[in-house]
């Protein structure tokens, strides 16, 4: 099938953004999954021209996607992370980590105390820190322990990685669609593997509100990561 190989690396990164938010509170785990992850997008463009035979014009097709890229802070910032992880090493991210532990599973009822945390800090250390008093005992014995934590690598301070990266699949998501309707193809095998959150493999139409990445700029599952993280 045309463009098989391409859809199938996009799917490739939809699986690795899902290990990367699986390991979101395993830094380790967390590096390898990101950096994978920003690895993958960038091949996208590269087995996409590749099949260029295949285009009736490509290079005048394609032109115009590389402007659009080539204007894109995010997109630029991709290509340069890409080059950084596989000829300097690994990015270099830094992440904050709140805790605070809640006495009632009612939003803004009850007591509630912010317990201090280390970066690397394992849930029962900070469970250990709460106060020993009334209140602290009251709040070990009954409260629910809520850790956030944000991922943001130094040279893109304004983004969250897998945001960044997320929003990269939607983008390249458009590019693949729109290869797809240059082509004169109907439809797309997006080829979405099972498990890590993925939905299994399906058709989906080009330019159909089915495919949400043509609308929202990302997809579904990783929309709502925007939305609830």
């Amino acid at each position: 099938m045309p463009l098989a190989a391409v859809d199938q690396r996009l799917a490739d990164l939809h699986r690795h953004w899902h290990i990367a938010e699986a390991a979101y509170f395993d830094p380790d785990a967390f590096r390898v999954g990101i950096q994978t992850a920003i690895q993958t997008a960038r091949t996208v463009t590269f087995i996409l021209q590749a099949q260029k035979a295949i285009f009736p014009d490509f290079d005048e097709w394609y032109s115009g996607w590389q402007d659009r890229f080539r204007a894109d802070t995010l997109m630029r910032w991709m290509v340069n992370a890409r080059n950084r992880i596989e000829k300097q090493g690994d990015l270099e991210t830094h992440s904050w980590v709140r805790a605070e532990i809640v006495a009632s599973h009612l939003s803004g009822e009850g007591p509630r105390i912010d317990a201090p945390a280390e970066l690397f800090d394992a849930p029962w250390k900070i469970v250990r820190a709460i106060p020993r008093d009334a209140l602290g005992e009251h709040l070990r014995n009954k409260g629910t322990l809520r850790i956030e934590r944000r991922w943001v690598e130094n040279t893109l301070p304004d983004w969250e990685l897998l945001d960044a990266v997320a929003t990269t699949y939607g983008r390249l998501a458009e590019l693949v669609a729109d290869a797809h309707g240059a082509l004169g193809l109907t439809g797309a095998r997006n080829r979405r593997g099972r498990g890590n959150g993925s939905l299994g493999p399906d058709f989906v139409k080009v330019g159909s509100p089915a495919w949400l990445v043509m609308q929202t700029g990302v997809q579904s599952c990783l929309a709502y990561w925007t939305v609830v993280r």
